[in-house]
């Protein structure tokens, strides 16, 4: 089982059942936000108490036949149409990146609003993540999510780029 203490942003889990990896987001007011490791999925809320008896810290995992394993390649939902994940609809914004925390997959944009957004590497695609430096002028959408505002479709901008 999962101890309080143990419960923090960045965390990475594994579903018991289903092998299914998440890392968790937040935690508060007695629930957890986990947001998929999988493409396709959504991010996830679970009451605190569902969460530690049904989730395993991905460092304890093991998969069948008493392998250690990471739980999500080859395993889970597969995706049986050829219609990709629906696009984000919100505002179009610009902004700087103003912290990205690498081993957590997540980071936070200022945009040129002065508002601070969460985004996680999940809301784009992989080689955009890793191209992104705090600093960088990116252009995102911003979506309301169980815990608030979230960047998703993170992308570099340039200075001269508007956002539309």
């Amino acid at each position: 089982m999962i101890s309080m203490d143990e419960i923090e942003s960045g965390l990475f889990v594994t579903h018991k059942g289903t092998g299914l990896r998440y890392s968790v987001v937040d935690s508060e007011d007695g629930e957890v936000l986990l947001s998929p490791e999988q493409d396709g999925l959504k991010d996830l809320t679970v009451a605190l108490e569902l969460f530690q008896s049904e989730f395993i810290s991905s460092d304890q995992f093991r998969g069948p036949g008493g392998r250690k394993g990471r739980g999500g390649k080859g395993r889970g939902r597969r995706r049986t149409g050829a219609t990709p994940p629906p696009a984000p609809t919100g505002p179009k914004c610009k902004g700087k990146i103003k912290k990205m925390v690498r081993d957590r997959g997540f980071g936070f944009i200022r945009g040129d609003d002065g508002k601070e957004v969460f985004f996680h590497r999940s809301g784009l695609n992989a080689a955009e993540y890793d191209g992104l430096s705090e600093g960088d002028l990116v252009e995102y959408v911003v979506q309301e999510g169980p815990r608030g505002a979230r960047a998703e479709n993170v992308r570099g901008a340039t200075p001269g780029e508007t956002a539309a």
